[in-house]
């Protein structure tokens, strides 16, 4: 069940979060913990050996194994190994930690156990240096060991530059053992005690979570032995640079991992793997942003970098040529440094990536590729619907994102936010008729952030369906359809409109530059913005373009909210609204006169009578003396009423009660 580390990424790198430049944008946050649900070890064993030659004990440690259990956290556990050479002979001592998970691990599905990269003290070895760490590691001096099956590890670092241990195994197991031991070190252990240490922060498992369809890559490592072959005159230590940048939902032109075989006349082939935490879905696209090294001349030599899907070991669809996923345009676009996205679906669900550059016999050119960002998506989902009118002679103010479809807001796009997406006219239809390739009126510009500018000239009203297609930084597309009405130009051009309190009344005023075959101005109130009513009329002067001012004034405004707008009626019945203004009249009185005599009607400032269910007159013993579920717009008769003290109490629909003490004189 033993399994050694044999494959291993570059030497960790610090991420650069580079912005703002050719597709430069964030899609994803970098990974938390958060994002899944995980599962953790729930528990742990330990074991040390020590060994003695002499006067020498070298000893196993294993120090807070605690900090292992649970979500890791950057509190570590340390496994520590030490070991010496007396008179030829190895002493040694070990280090074992046991984690135990929740539930199995699922055969050939993998957990991951966060790690700190091996610090050595006393030892003449440069774990910085990556022939070291590889001879280290390849010796069996880290080994992880399953409580089934036959282990496979592998080191691997995510988004955010952490390393981890990927341990999969042939059968599903609940236990991972990892061991250090300077007994399987192939190096010259010093006279005096070396020590070698691993700090160990926890073990991460994704099976039992279900991945959503905007997930990223979680995970991405590279192997160089045994992925890399046939590299001649070429360091290990270039062939694969910063993995991690392919998965770190950062893309900009100074952000990616490297692939490269270099200028090589010999067959050869590099690797490198991108793994899913959960298998991705069904249909979903494996997306791609690549560009192309400076030193790649010669176009035909991407007929040999591949990108190939896989389910666990299992290939999943065949692999895809880059040659063949770029279309002739983004042939075009791949130039030196440029970003340039390519994509294509699988066919069935995957949790892994490899993507992999190889050379021929005497080729002796340059072959190799920058991988901005990698992810598994979806394919694009977008809701349109109709969006704010325009009107003729006015400049748009509308665009995509506000677009509603009865009453409520319609517009949606799947993956990321809204702003991830530039958007084109697809094809339009004018009013009349659709047309295959038609376009908004030429005054309309539909702008790539979703935007409409332009200001529709005469002869351009009517209404307009239209289809836009969206496409994101991946190149991924999705078409939907919208609706615009550009309305006849206004009868009167309004240059203001505005409300006032004067003290328990509503002073309105506006001003208008222009009236053409203009009729009224319609003034209506409403306590909620969307139940209106009239509450006066003046006739419109119809001066054609000179300044015009209007004043209207409500005598009795409504207690609370009071919301105004004018309604432009020409004479030709068409009409067109203002802007809404709002006055508040908290000191209202909610019934007047007060006090009331006899002879006169108690009045309730209700206003909007559908919102209330019902109408309660108390006297001081506290007796309802009336009582009316129905719109009492004439009043209540005091006639009925003895002299006294009452307390008259509103009940709205929604449970409120309004009430005020009055007089009945």
């Amino acid at each position: 069940m033993k399994s050694s580390i044999g494959h291993l990424i570059k030497k960790l790198a610090p991420l650069r979060f580079s912005r703002g430049i050719a597709m430069a944008t964030l899609v994803a946050s970098a990974v938390s913990f958060n994002t899944y649900a995980q599962e953790y070890a729930t528990g742990q064993t330990n074991s040390t050996t020590t060994d003695e030659l002499l006067f020498l004990t070298a000893s196993g440690t294993v120090s807070t194994p605690e900090n292992a259990i649970g979500a890791p956290d950057n509190n570590y556990a340390t496994l520590s190994s030490a070991g010496a050479v007396v008179t030829a002979i190895k002493v040694t001592g070990s280090a074992t930690l046991n984690l135990t998970m929740p539930n199995p691990v699922p055969a050939n599905k993998r957990a991951y156990v966060k790690i700190q990269l091996p610090t050595v003290e006393g030892l003449s070895i440069n774990l910085g240096e990556l022939v070291n760490l590889l001879g280290l590691l390849t010796s069996n001096t880290i080994n992880v060991t399953t409580d089934a099956g036959t282990a496979q590890s592998t080191l691997v670092k995510d988004g955010a530059n952490n390393a981890y241990i990927a341990v999969s195994s042939s059968a599903a197991f609940s236990e991972i053992s990892i061991k250090l031991d300077l007994a399987n070190y192939g190096g010259t252990l010093p006279i005096a005690l070396g020590q070698l240490k691993l700090n160990v922060d926890g073990v991460i498992s994704y099976e039992t979570a279900s991945m959503t369809p905007c997930e990223q890559i979680t995970y991405a490592f590279a192997g160089i032995n045994p992925s890399a072959t046939g590299i001649v005159g070429l360091a290990l230590t270039p062939t694969l640079q910063n993995p991690q940048e392919a998965v770190d939902g950062v893309i900009s032109p100074t952000n990616f991992a490297l692939l490269q075989n270099g200028a090589v006349a010999a067959i050869t082939s590099v690797s490198e793997s991108f793994y899913l935490a959960k298998e991705s879905a069904v249909n979903n696209e494996l997306v791609a942003i690549v560009s192309r090294p400076p030193a790649l001349a010669n176009l035909a030599v991407l007929d040999n970098i591949s990108f190939q899907a896989y389910q666990g070991n299992t290939p999943v669809g065949a692999p895809r040529s880059l040659t063949s996923l770029l279309t002739l345009d983004l042939l075009g676009l791949f130039t030196a440094n440029t970003l340039t996205p390519v994509r294509f679906t699988p066919g069935g669900a995957f949790d892994r990536v490899v993507v992999t550059s190889t050379t021929g016999l005497n080729l002796n050119l340059f072959t190799g590729l920058r991988i901005h960002e990698l992810a598994s998506r979806p394919p694009v989902s977008f809701s349109g619907g109709t969006v704010a009118a325009g009107r003729v002679g006015d400049p748009l103010s509308s665009n995509l994102f506000g677009a509603q479809n009865g009453g409520s807001n319609s517009f949606s796009i799947q993956c990321g936010l809204s702003t991830d997406y530039t958007y084109a006219l697809y094809q339009v239809s004018a009013p009349g008729g659709r047309t295959l390739a038609g376009t908004l009126p030429n005054t309309v510009t539909l702008n790539p952030n979703g935007t409409f500018s332009g200001t529709p000239t005469n002869g351009q009203n009517g209404t307009y369906t239209f289809d836009v297609q969206a496409t994101n930084q991946f190149g991924q597309t999705g078409i939907t359809t919208f609706t615009m009405t550009i309305e006849n130009a206004l009868p009167v051009t309004l240059v203001s409109f505005k409300a006032f309190g004067e003290g328990q009344t509503a002073a309105l005023s506006w001003t208008t530059s222009e009236e053409t075959n203009s009729e009224r101005f319609d003034i209506e109130r409403s306590q909620n913005g969307k139940n209106w009513t009239k509450i006066g009329s003046l006739v419109s002067r119809n001066e054609g373009k000179v300044n015009q001012s209007y004043s209207f004034v409500d005598a009795t405004p409504l207690r609370g909210d009071n919301y105004y707008r004018l309604k432009m009626v020409d004479f030709d019945a068409t009409f067109a609204y203002s802007s809404i203004e709002n006055l508040n009249f908290k000191g209202i009185a909610l019934v007047y006169p007060n006090p009331v005599s006899a002879s006169q009607n108690l009045t309730l400032n209700v206003g909007d009578w559908s919102s209330v269910s019902g109408v309660k007159v108390v006297n001081a013993a506290g007796k309802v003396v009336f009582e009316a579920s129905n719109a009492l717009l004439s009043g209540i008769s005091a006639r009925n009423l003895v002299a006294g003290t009452y307390v008259v109490q509103v009940t709205h629909i929604d449970g409120t009660v309004s009430s005020q003490r009055f007089v009945r004189q």
